[in-house]
């Protein structure tokens, strides 16, 4: 391979990336799983009762296989019925987020929103989460679970259910779990929460925590093992093999590795505001508070949307020297290993520009960004004053923020224009915010000043490789 081949590799995706792209999901699903009686019945009395006429029916990559056939049997089922049924794939940000943009498209009066599913409250459209019904062999996981009996006395079981296992959430489950376990007390919750519903867990307990999640080791896994309350052990328990696992979620590699990227935002001189989602309710109130925080720091923001991200996408923006994503609490975590420059999510942004986090340690992570604003409950007031005025990177070991009056700087320029950067009086860098110097500035239109030109074939394929060519 050529080095210019090389370079466009690295810049650019193939033709085939969207057809090879790994789906979100661990285990391939059926379409009884996904679409049965229960399914159907749901669906055909939320659409008639709200009196919905132009559905759109969102997908993740794993489903589109059955699609077609969903959405031919709804219309049958709402029959002679003028409805509307419309199918959503490749979805803007995430397949878990609901697309509403997608959906308002085709002019979507509600959405029902199919597999792993964030639950961020959607600000336009009413949405009916469906989720597939998973089969579980309840004898197998009972014996599996009596192993850790010993473990249970005395302590506080906490058992969360996968987005494939909510079907069995009952009482007499919770029975037959607390005589398996015998702790001291044991709380079944489902995973993501329903909307509104309180959650027992979340609450802290005298008890120390033993935490089971039947499911598989995914995303609302490591999702729900950063924000839960701290637990003495964590188990798995896959019911698609049948196998019980302990997991630490928190590890120091990772701890370091998060902290790591929380210095190198202190030490950005230009952020990166990503917005993933246009749905999560509250996202631009908190695009609002890290402008203010970093305008307080001295840093400058861009707001950036792109859709989906991956590295050739961001490699676009150099003068940035660190991105925040704020996306739905599971789009919202990446290891930036692959990318140009870090990436962190709003609560680690936080915790590096809002001076109430110093030397504050988190009972646990923070994923939905609404709990960091004013009536969420970990939200902590920014003070503009208490920004430190001699600070030093623990990455570069050099001076950031602005320098006392009583600290000799005479005679040496660069302490100077690090001292004058925070307070916005002098900036020596090259932020990239003026555009005029770039090689290319984008399409003049010169609308009314050139003929119009015949029509022709346009061209067919993807930029990096036309079909004709």
């Amino acid at each position: 391979m050529s080095s210019s081949e090389t370079s466009a590799s690295a810049f650019s995706s193939s033709d085939t990336a969207a057809l090879e792209r790994q789906t979100e999901t661990e285990q391939p699903v059926s379409f009884e799983q996904i679409w049965n009686e229960n399914h159907s019945k749901t669906s055909v009395d939320w659409i008639r009762e709200n009196s919905y006429k132009r559905v759109c029916l969102q997908f993740p990559d794993d489903y589109l296989p059955h699609s077609n056939a969903i959405s031919v049997d709804l219309r049958k089922l709402l029959a002679p019925e003028e409805v509307k049924v419309f199918i959503l794939a490749d979805t803007t940000y995430g397949s878990c987020c609901v697309d509403e943009i997608a959906a308002a498209h085709v002019d979507a009066d509600s959405v029902i929103h199919f597999g792993n599913a964030c639950r961020s409250r959607a600000s336009r459209l009413p949405v009916l989460y469906l989720y597939p019904e998973l089969p579980l062999d309840l004898d197998l996981l009972l014996g599996k679970l009596q192993s850790l009996r010993p473990d249970s006395k005395e302590r506080q079981v906490c058992v969360y259910l996968d987005i494939g296992y909510q079907h069995i959430y009952k009482e007499e489950l919770k029975k037959q779990l607390t005589e398996a376990l015998q702790p001291k007390d044991l709380l079944l919750e489902l995973f993501p929460p329903i909307e509104g519903s309180s959650s027992p867990s979340k609450e802290p307990s005298s008890l120390e925590r033993i935490c089971i999640f039947i499911g598989s080791d995914n995303q609302r896994f490591a999702n729900l093992s950063l924000t839960a309350l701290a637990a003495v052990q964590w188990y798995i328990y896959d019911g698609a093999c049948g196998a019980l696992s302990s997991k630490n979620p928190l590890t120091a590699q990772f701890i370091r590795r998060r902290y790591f990227h929380i210095e190198k935002c202190k030490d950005a001189q230009t952020l990166g505001l990503i917005v993933a989602t246009l749905s999560a309710e509250g996202y631009l109130d908190v695009v609002a508070r890290l402008q203010t925080m970093a305008k307080g720091r001295g840093i400058k923001t861009q707001l950036i949307s792109v859709g989906r991200i991956n590295p050739a996408k961001l490699a676009n923006f150099l003068e940035i020297d660190c991105f925040v994503l704020i996306g739905c609490p599971f789009n919202n975590m990446y290891d930036s290993k692959e990318y140009y420059k870090p990436i962190v999510s709003v609560f680690e942004a936080e915790m590096a520009l809002n001076p109430a986090w110093h030397m504050k340690y988190p009972e646990a992570y923070v994923t939905d960004f609404k709990q960091l604003l004013p009536e969420g409950r970990s939200f902590l007031p920014f003070d503009v004053a208490g920004i430190p005025e001699n600070d030093v990177s623990l990455v570069s070991g050099r001076l950031r923020g602005a320098l006392n009056d009583s600290v000799e700087t005479a005679g040496d320029p660069a302490s100077l224009a690090l001292a004058t950067q925070a307070k916005m009086a002098l900036m020596t860098t090259d932020t990239g915010l003026s555009f005029e110097d770039r090689t290319w500035q984008g399409l003049d239109p010169a609308l009314g000043q050139t003929e119009p030109a015949p029509l022709q074939q346009g061209l067919s394929g993807i930029p990096i490789n036309y079909t004709h060519q």
